[in-house]
This record gives structure tokens, sequence and C-alpha cells, in this order.
């Protein structure tokens, strides 16, 4: 099977550029200012935009946290990705009490095969550090998977990493490859706030009990211990300007990148003041207004390496449930299907190609940083045909974070940018943000590398 995208206006990192892109089977063939060869069938593109499949690293679906179950499985989780552009999902695989790490890799990697409709990686969480448990980790390591997630925080839930087991880890995977991505909140600052009963019945609760010292102070400390090893580290979700600050000092002598994402770049602690101010609880929290604005100039500029989501939705009736004591809300928003809107809007306003910093931000800095480019990430001879076709309309269409039963993180937030058709490895499989193929779910794993 094959087929040309005549006349489309190309999106590379630092430019855009006409030419006609050919397909056979599932990767692309030419890039060329005319293709001369036949196709099976030919779309022309003239007026819009083909930009490579963007990838989102950061991502929760088909899981249980706490009490609850996650609201979007990977059918659904991908399904909203697809839709707006995304080819790629990285998820996360986590070990518990209960499921043993290999256990939970091997029910995770059934449930989404044939479940997804777009490509998927998984970052994995250990939580036994016996030598049973390390391992594991060396098994699941040869087997191929090279992203491995660890938190600072969150002791009760039995993530907890201290500084010095990190350091330890830090040993045992230096040169080898391995990129750490890590979960940022000093836990002995989060315990040390107390909050009266009172307060704990209002939203702006969660975020007083997570203080931005307890995301700078753990920033500085991982930095630290980092500089001893071969590792690369990627701190997830920064919310705050000053770990930005530390992330560009160190760069000289750690192998950092990092991430932030749409809600700490577009909401801020006035959604958490709202009566419903509940169905924002996330963490990091939601900062100040000036935090947000100093963050979304420092983005702007250069200091984070790309934009992810965390996404992390949970039905509205559980979100609602435990509205009046915040503890017991569930922790985490929606945010798959508003990324690429969100990211567009934002260099929309500032840079004269808005499309080459997505080309940047959301397809081959997420490939590089997965160990996928030139294959993901990137409109080029001999990658995978990932791509979609997309325009920037004069009226505004809805974002929609998520298409399962959750409340809507960004509630009245519209986008100019429209998505007519996306291709997974070849095949079209968005058209006109509609799902063609519902019953075809060519989403494949996308390691070993």
């Amino acid at each position: 099977m094959s087929t040309l995208i005549r006349n489309g206006l190309l999106c590379f990192e630092d430019r855009v550029e006409p030419a006609d892109l050919l397909v056979r089977d599932e990767a692309i063939a030419e890039i060329a200012p005319h293709v001369t060869a036949d196709a099976d069938e030919i779309i022309d593109a003239a007026g819009a935009f083909v930009l490579p499949g963007m990838i989102d690293i950061h991502t929760h679906l088909a899981d249980r946290i706490g009490n609850y179950d996650l609201a979007d499985d990977y059918l659904s989780g991908t399904r909203v990705a697809v839709q707006n552009g995304i080819t790629t999902v990285a998820t996360f695989i986590t070990e518990t009490t209960d499921h043993p790490l290999e256990d939970a890799v091997a029910c995770a990697l059934r449930r989404a095969e044939n479940n997804c409709y777009a490509d998927h990686w998984w970052h994995l969480t250990p939580i036994r550090y016996d030598d049973a448990g390390w391992e594991a980790v060396e098994r699941l390591i040869a087997h191929g998977f090279r992203t491995w997630k660890f938190y600072t925080t969150y002791r009760q839930a039995g993530l907890y990493c201290d500084y010095d087991r990190l350091e330890w880890i830090l040993s045992k995977l230096s040169g080898r490859g391995i990129r750490v991505l890590l979960h940022c909140e000093d836990d002995d600052v989060l315990a040390s706030v107390h909050l009266t009963d009172d307060t704990w019945q209002k939203p702006l609760a969660h975020a007083l009990s997570r203080p931005p010292q307890a995301e700078v102070i753990a920033v500085r400390e991982v930095l630290r211990r980092a500089e001893r090893y071969d590792v690369a580290l990627h701190i997830v979700h920064v919310s705050l300007p000053d770990s930005l600050e530390l992330i560009a000092d160190a760069r000289a002598s750690v192998q950092v990148t990092c991430e932030t994402c749409p809600q700490y770049l577009f909401l801020d602690q006035t959604s958490l003041q709202r009566e419903d101010g509940h169905r924002w609880i996330c963490s990091p929290p939601l900062r100040s207004l000036y935090a947000r604005r100093a963050l979304a100039e420092m983005a702007l500029n250069g200091a984070v390496d790309l934009f992810a989501t965390d996404h992390c939705a949970f039905t509205r009736a559980d979100k609602d449930r435990c509205r009046g004591h915040i503890p017991d809300v569930p922790n985490g928003i929606a945010g798959i299907g508003a990324l690429p809107h969100l990211v567009y809007a934002l260099f929309a306003q500032h840079r004269p190609e808005p499309l080459t910093e997505m080309a940047r931000y959301l397809a081959a800095n997420p490939a590089r940083l997965l160990g996928t480019y030139p294959r993901k990430g990137v409109l080029a001879q001999g990658s995978d045909a990932d791509f979609s076709i997309c325009r920037a309309m004069t009226d505004g269409g809805p974002v929609r974070s998520s298409l399962a039963d959750v409340h809507e993180t960004y509630p009245g937030e519209t986008s100019r940018l429209w998505f007519e058709r996306v291709f997974v490895r070849g095949r079209e499989v968005v058209r006109q943000n509609t799902l063609l193929h519902p019953e075809e779910r060519r989403g494949k794993s996308v390691w070993p590398t």
C-alpha cells in the first residue's frame, strides 16, 4: 500500500518546507519537491501542514491509583491521542505489593495488545530493592526497557525513594544507557506541613500542603546526587521557574532533561479557589499566577526540553465524591487531547512558525528522549509514517482533554488547530477528527529499540 501526499507544507524542527511525501507500507519512502512515483492513493494537501506524529511521554492509563480506577484505559486514551495528532503515547507500569514488577509488566502488555490506536512505550517503576527485586529489574533491562521512574515522595503509597536509595539506583544504572524519570517533591517538606481541618475542606489546601520549596529542594538534591554518575535524568512535570533555573545550571555537569505540562502554563491557583476547585487537584499543584507566567516565559525561551501532560484522569463521579475533604479527592487531571492545541496556542502568540516548535517539542525531542529518533518524531526517509495533515483555522473549536466521562481541565478553551487526517505507520486512522476504523487497533509497542 502506498500513499502520496502532494503539495503539503512539511514541518521540521527548523523550517516549514513545501514538498511531497510518499508512504510505502509503514514507512516514509521519499520526500521531494515533486515526487514522481506512482501511488495507490494521492492526497492533495495544498494549504495544509504535514506535522510529524507527536508523542506524549507522560500519561497514566489503565491503572488504579489509591481507591480509584483511572477514567481512561488504553483504548480511550490512545483514541483521544490519535484524534489530536499524537501517534505515540508513553505510559507507566508500576510494581505493587500484590503484583511483582515482571507480573505487572506481563499484565499490562496483555491488556494493551490489540487495544491501542497509537503506538506505545512503557516506563517502569519498581518498589522492591532487595536482591530478588533488583534481579527482576536487571531482567527487564535486558529485555529492552530503558526508562525507569522513581518518586521522592508518596511514602504511604509505597512509592517513596529516599535520596540515598536513589543514589544507589543511579550507581547501579550508571553507564548503561538508561534514563531515570523523577517525580521531585521532598517528602520531609510535605510531612512538615500541618493544616487545620477547616482548611482541608477547601481545594486550595492541596496547594498549601505541597509548597513550592518541596519541588525546589528535591530537584536540587537529585541533581547533586546525579553529578557522580553516568545516568541520564528526566525531571517530570516541572511546575516552578526556580526548578528550571536549577536544571539549567546543572546541565554542564549532569545529563538532565525536563518537561513541563500545559496545566502549569495555562492554569494557576485561581482554579483551586473556585467552588468546584477540587476538579483541578493534581501534583505538583497548580502554582501562583506569577510562577505560571515566569514558567511560560522560560519555556518559550527553551528552558524545557519538551511538553507532556501527566494525564491522570478520574471520572466526574470519583473526582466529586470526596469534594468536602480534599485529602481524599483523587489526585490528577486529564490532558492528552489538549496537549497539541495548548502548545500551539503558546507558541502562536510569540513565534512566527509555531508548528516548527511543535515538531521540536512534541515530536523530535520526545523521540530523542525515548531513544526512538529518527524512527519516530520526524518526517524523514525511512522513518515510521506517523504524521498528521492539519490546518490553522480562522474559527476555533473546543479543546477536549479526554473522551471519558471526566471534568474538562480547560473549559472554554478553544483551538484553531484542526487535524484533517492522522496516519499511524502509514495507515490513515483519523479523518476530520473522526476515527475511521474503530475496530482496527493498530498501536504497537515501540520497544526494544
